[in-house]
């Protein structure tokens, strides 16, 4: 027997700041995906090259009284999704993977059990929700639904490094900054269904929190979006990858051609992406 199950990425985080004393976030899926397949096995080994899936099947087997398919289950993970920039794959890993799993159990896919076992293993993007969520993405104490997710296109920028999620919030970071009024924004556009209020919020957090990590690169970006005519900026705030969003998919792709040559994709590598909004 085996199962199969496709996740979404994210497009690193349309807001993450400070709520009163809790650091939460605000993600939105994108079209990169991962694929998990789960399987039955005598000699159980091909999961042990994902550390952070296995300690959430791990979890998840002991969590549901099976732990004894921890001997007769396997699983192998294909994804699409660029590993430590930014978009959320692991996250997307965690998730393929309890969908699997929810199905060869027969068990319902809760999301609020998702967002537990998730957060015991990494800093959780909030596409664990199928609705745009804001969630405290360290400990899942918080989680509010804010509406549907949107639709937008982005010209993204990746740099070559990668970073690790929880080596990152090991750190001794700067404290993130209060985003109550971005939150405020955010809400307001999301309900009226306005672009500019969303991607005004997500810029300035992006801005505001260049304290904690530096994009050398967001002034060059900046003047794109404003040549290009772009609505703003959205990267990740634990990650190697900013983007431009964009309100229609020929503004996408004439703003891509035109960067054919830029001195920027010298150190980095461009995608263009669009949001979905169920999956």
């Amino acid at each position: 027997m085996q199962v199969c199950s496709k996740y979404p990425g994210s497009i690193g985080e349309l807001i993450q700041g400070k709520l009163d004393h809790i650091d939460v976030l605000v993600s939105c899926p994108i079209n990169l995906y991962t694929t998990v397949r789960l399987f039955e096995t005598n000699k159980p080994f091909e999961r042990y090259k994902y550390e952070k899936s296995s300690m959430f099947f791990k979890n998840m087997l002991n969590r549901w009284g099976c732990s004894t398919y921890l001997n007769t289950l396997d699983f192998q993970i294909h994804s699409d999704i660029p590993n430590g920039k930014g978009f959320a794959s692991s996250t997307a890993d965690l998730c393929a993977l309890y969908s699997c799993l929810t199905t060869i159990f027969r068990k319902n896919y809760d999301e609020w059990e998702l967002a537990e076992e998730c957060t015991k293993v990494e800093p959780t993007d909030s596409i664990v929700f199928k609705k745009m969520t804001m969630f405290d993405y360290k400990n899942g104490t918080y989680i509010k639904t804010l509406g549907e997710y949107i639709k937008f296109y982005s010209l993204c920028f990746v740099g070559e490094k990668n970073i690790d999620t929880v080596e990152f919030n090991k750190k001794a970071l700067y404290p993130q900054k209060h985003i109550e009024d971005l939150i405020v924004l955010l809400e307001k556009g999301v309900s009226s269904s306005n672009y500019k209020y969303i991607f005004e919020a997500s810029s300035q957090s992006i801005i505001r929190n260049q304290h904690r990590l530096k994009y050398d690169i967001l002034p060059e970006v900046i003047r794109i979006r404003e040549k290009t005519g772009g609505l703003g900026i959205i990267g990740a705030h634990s990650g190697n990858i900013l983007g431009i969003v964009y309100d229609e998919k020929i503004r996408l792709s004439k703003a891509y051609k035109q960067l054919a040559n830029h001195p920027l994709l010298k150190n980095h590598s461009a995608y263009a992406l669009e949001s979905i909004t169920a999956w």
